[in-house]
């Protein structure tokens, strides 16, 4: 959902003190508003050529986002189960499923993915959420496609999303949406860090029953004291404490939310994480372990699930934050 993060492909440059942060602010504004004209005038076929132009471009340029995803295939290779390689073949497919993916971005964002194309196994966690009257927090990941979750809207008509993203081009991506949609159910919210100001708004959002969506497996961009490691694809990994330090003090319902292409359709999943997440003083380090594990646990069976759809394209284990 996040326009830039949610499948930005960046690959960040630790012994240069750059992040994935750094890379994505270079040019992606334009270079949306190119593939998006692209898409608009020449259709998807065209638009994918282009874009897997450029994600070939970028696969055989830079070596350290393909040691990254070649590390990632390799973990997902010695699960029992898994039927993946960890090739320069099999390197490529995920690179191209990330170009797909952002095709499928900008269809989204036109409106071209509609309900009927979104099977959701199981509302009723949702539902039950949206039936209170108010809202809640749902955390999701950079597996698949957010973007497809704007379908939602059209679930129910009470559904309004508000999504956490950290990109200093919010508001145009923001200006951006209302050219090209007319949908008023999806704001972008621009944080670097959790202010009280940005606190205030997202409770009030909350207490108006509207849903704030944040990513739960990208490190913050003030660096590793604020992460919890836990067990991922067979090594500990750092993950944020900020999307779940946003939802005890939003004091409201918290799901997990994984959206995926499934051939011609994608699927959206919801699964309870807590009514509350509770994070008290003495206990505090213990429990926000056990929800960022029960959260890592949860990516790590959708990564086995669609090995090829987490974009992470970065050293997700060994940065220098552990």
């Amino acid at each position: 959902m996040d326009p830039v993060a949610t499948n930005s492909g960046a690959a960040a440059d630790m012994s240069n003190g750059k992040t994935w942060f750094h890379f994505e602010e270079r040019g992606v504004f334009w270079g949306m508003r190119l593939i998006l004209a692209t898409y608009g005038l020449l259709g998807r076929a065209v638009c994918l050529c282009l874009v897997n132009a450029v994600v070939l471009y970028y696969w055989l340029s830079h070596g350290k986002a393909r040691a990254a995803s070649t590390n990632y295939l390799q973990r997902i290779a010695q699960h029992p189960n898994s039927t993946v390689v960890a090739d320069r073949r099999t390197s490529l497919r995920h690179f191209m499923q990330f170009g797909a993916a952002v095709v499928d971005k900008f269809a989204a964002w036109r409106g071209d993915i509609t309900f009927e194309q979104v099977h959701i196994p199981d509302r009723s966690p949702l539902e039950r959420i949206l039936d209170t009257g108010r809202g809640g927090v749902l955390i999701g990941a950079h597996l698949g496609n957010m973007d497809v979750c704007r379908a939602m809207s059209q679930m129910r008509d009470d559904i309004r999303l508000n999504v956490l993203v950290h990109t200093r081009h919010a508001e145009k991506f923001n200006r951006l949406l209302g050219e090209i949609s007319d949908n008023v159910n999806l704001a972008l919210i621009q944080v670097s860090e959790l202010s009280p100001a940005t606190a205030i708004l997202l409770q009030q959002r909350v207490d108006a029953g509207e849903l704030v969506v944040i990513m739960g497996d990208r490190v913050p961009l003030s660096g590793g004291q604020r992460t919890v490691p836990a067990p991922f694809l067979g090594e500990p990994a750092p993950f944020p404490q900020g999307p779940f330090i946003l939802a005890s003090l939003l004091k409201c319902p918290v799901l997990t939310l994984f959206c995926t292409r499934e051939k011609n359709h994608f699927q959206i999943e919801f699964r309870p994480l807590a009514d509350r997440i509770i994070l008290p003083r003495r206990d505090r380090d213990t429990a926000m372990a056990g929800y960022i594990q029960d959260y890592a646990a949860q990516l790590e069976a959708q990564c086995l699930r669609y090995p090829l759809q987490w974009f992470n394209f970065y050293d997700f284990w060994h940065q220098d934050t552990l």
